[in-house]
């Protein structure tokens, strides 16, 4: 949905006169989410048709996909504009933060299936659930509005500069 928004931005008239980067960025961003989104789909399709779900990783390919996606938008994508830092930092957390949950629900059910612990429904299934969404949720509004809307970014950047004094 934010690709192609910002695919249409791109091409609209009224924006023939403006900075290309501060509108190239996000799409690239964009659709660089679109693709990792993309491949999770295939491999979620692929996995449960062949019916390879294992208990011991059930989701650790998210966890690894989520993880790739932040490694190739940090190490791979330069940005200049301010609305290109802005997508790319929210991207990375919430990337991040999905990849936390990731782990951290991957290691509940390890241990649940080892009989570490017990089988009941606590506060973190309620975390992960809500996390996840919320998490994707500010990424694609991110890449729609291109706004520091939670104002983290801005924060980040006081803190950081306060810090280097």
């Amino acid at each position: 949905m934010a690709t192609l928004l910002n695919f249409v931005k791109m091409s609209g008239w009224q924006f023939q006169n403006v900075n290309k980067a501060k509108i190239k960025e996000p799409v690239l961003l964009s659709a660089i989410m679109f693709l990792s989104y993309f491949v999770g789909s295939v491999i979620d399709y692929f996995v449960n048709l062949k019916e390879f779900i294992s208990y011991f990783h059930p989701n650790s390919y998210y966890f690894l996909l989520d993880i790739l996606t932040a490694l190739l938008i940090y190490k791979v994508v330069n940005v200049s504009s301010r609305q290109g830092q802005l997508c790319k930092f929210y991207l990375l957390c919430g990337l991040l933060f999905n990849a936390l949950l990731f782990l951290i629900i991957q290691i509940e059910i390890f241990l649940i299936h080892e009989g570490f612990k017990l089988y009941e429904r606590w506060w973190l299934w309620y975390v992960f659930s809500i996390g996840i969404n919320s998490s994707d949720a500010m990424m694609v509004l991110v890449l729609i509005l291109q706004k520091d809307f939670l104002k983290v970014y801005c924060l980040f950047n006081k803190t950081r500069g306060s810090l280097s004094k």
